[in-house]
């Protein structure tokens, strides 16, 4: 089983950077203790094991963002700044992992040591010795075997129950077909071709609108005066796109375009746009080329639910003011 940690850290903490994992609980009691910031079952999780988990995961945001500080620290406009996000959602991480770890004791799965062994081997201690930004994380937060063991232990643990679930649920064709046709417009999608220059204002539109229809050309115009570092580059290129890909107005003109006609200057958060359509195009995706992905999307939703009612049913308790 290839289980790479360094990718997995930085999916883990891109996912914590832009959505929150929803736990909650099914009662407020018992409560806290001096020094504890969850229960969850019968398991007590120590503000001392919360805070060296932050810490790493704090660390991984850094390095693998660049964030520093003030970003942290800044109110993204909820009330809530980047660090309160990240800090409710280790907390919600350390939740799932202990409620997953008594899923998975219910089943009978488990970790042996021969298991962990190897992937400790296979995936710490070969970073460790091949990649320097890896080494320098472990080495900054003084996280010893027993530290990266336990993880390991629990992501391993999460994977294999996971798996487990997803083997025997069943997805009948009926569901799969269903999703199909009432999604639609993920199987089939117009696209267009086409190029564009942008400008400052109108009247330079206007006037480089009168310059393509005296004969000039539009790869030579955009490289002279496109505002788009791209444009210069490739002539104004942009290739084929589908709707939700461009701001609206942009995507309103390309789309109604007829093929070769030149656009009057449209305007954007971007400025004036000059569009010529080059090709327009449908792509379907028939259900029996897309049955097998979407039973395997309609299960890993099945998952999460089952996971989400695994959480509610836990009792967990959490601390408000991280």
């Amino acid at each position: 089983m290839t289980f790479n940690m360094k990718n997995k850290l930085t999916v883990l903490v891109a996912a914590l950077l832009i959505m929150a994992i929803v736990v909650t609980g099914c009662s407020k009691t018992p409560a806290l203790g001096d020094g504890e910031v969850a229960i969850v079952g019968s398991t007590r999780v120590s503000e001392e094991e919360y805070n060296r988990l932050l810490d790493y995961y704090l660390s991984i945001a850094r390095a693998q963002y660049n964030l520093t500080d003030d970003m942290l620290n800044t109110d993204e406009g909820t009330g809530m700044t980047l660090l309160d996000t990240l800090k409710t959602n280790v907390l919600d991480i350390i939740v799932l992992t202990e409620v997953i770890a008594t899923k998975a004791e219910e089943n009978n799965i488990t970790v042996d040591e021969a298991e962990l062994k190897e992937l400790y081997e296979q995936n710490h201690l070969k970073m460790m010795e091949e990649d320097e930004d890896y080494k320098k994380l472990i080495e900054e937060n003084n996280l010893d075997e027993t530290f990266i063991k336990d993880q390991m232990r629990k992501d391993l643990l999460g994977y294999k129950y996971k798996q487990f679930y997803l083997d025997k649920t069943e997805i009948a064709d009926e569901a799969a077909k269903t999703f199909y046709d009432e999604n639609s417009d993920i199987f089939h999608s117009e696209q267009v071709k086409a190029k564009h220059i942008l400008l400052d204002d109108e009247n330079t539109a206007k006037d480089i609108i009168k310059k393509l229809e005296a004969g000039e050309d539009f790869a030579e115009l955009a490289k002279e005066h496109s505002t788009d570092p791209t444009a210069k580059e490739n002539g104004g290129e942009l290739g084929y796109f589908q709707k939700g890909e461009m701001v609206p107005e942009f995507e309103e003109a390309a789309f109604s375009l007829e093929i070769g006609k030149i656009s009057e200057p449209v305007k954007s958060s971007f400025g004036y746009h000059i569009i010529i359509v080059e090709d327009k195009r449908e792509e379907n995706t028939e259900f029996e080329e897309a049955k097998d992905q979407i039973k395997t999307y309609l299960k890993e939703l099945d998952y999460e639910k089952h996971m989400d009612e695994a959480i509610k049913k836990a009792n967990v308790v959490k601390k408000e003011k991280l």
